[in-house]
């Protein structure tokens, strides 16, 4: 285990404003806003805003090297989280979360959310830990050189293709 003292790393306090950060599209229709980087935080996690289109949400999936901690800040997406160890997601179900709720993604677990409603919706999640993560939407979410996002398709096209190699697996459409 490093430690910030090993590795002469120092923490600087960081202020995001509303609006603010890196802005990369996701699978699904999602825009995600990083609001602190894995480097902001020494390494242990990421943290960033969902904001989740109707209809938006990704495909059903298992993490293999980040758990994922969400709270609802704004509008509604319905949850679909399996047992604890449930890799193929047959063991889930359907939940509706509300602002103000929370849920979690452990790794090795399948889980997906879908915003099911009208209205846009809006997420923190905290990804623990957090490199991966970023490195995974920094290849399939970033902008071209001349700062265009990816389209849905191209963002489904590159997921599937580059999703094994951050320890994803993509288990098919998500099921909402």
């Amino acid at each position: 285990m490093t430690t910030l003292a090993a590795t002469n790393s120092v923490l600087c306090p960081v202020l995001v404003a509303p609006g603010a950060g890196t802005k990369q599209n996701a699978p699904g229709g999602d825009l995600i806003v990083c609001k602190l980087s894995t480097t902001e935080s020494g390494g242990t996690f990421q943290c960033v805003e969902d904001e989740v289109p109707p209809g938006g949400g990704p495909p059903l999936h298992v993490h293999d090297r980040e758990d994922e901690f969400f709270y609802i800040l704004e509008g509604e997406v319905t949850v679909w989280l399996c047992e604890t160890g449930d890799r193929t997601g047959k063991s889930g179900k359907p939940t509706i979360a509300r602002k103000g709720t929370t849920f979690f993604g452990p790794r090795g677990t399948a889980h997906t959310f879908k915003n099911c409603s009208s209205s846009a919706a809006r997420m923190l999640i905290i990804i623990n830990p957090g490199a991966n993560f970023e490195a995974f939407f920094g290849k399939v979410g970033a902008p071209d050189a001349a700062g265009v996002l990816p389209t849905p398709k191209e963002l489904i096209e590159r997921t599937i293709k580059s999703a094994h190699e951050f320890g994803i697996t993509i288990l098919g459409p998500n099921p909402l």
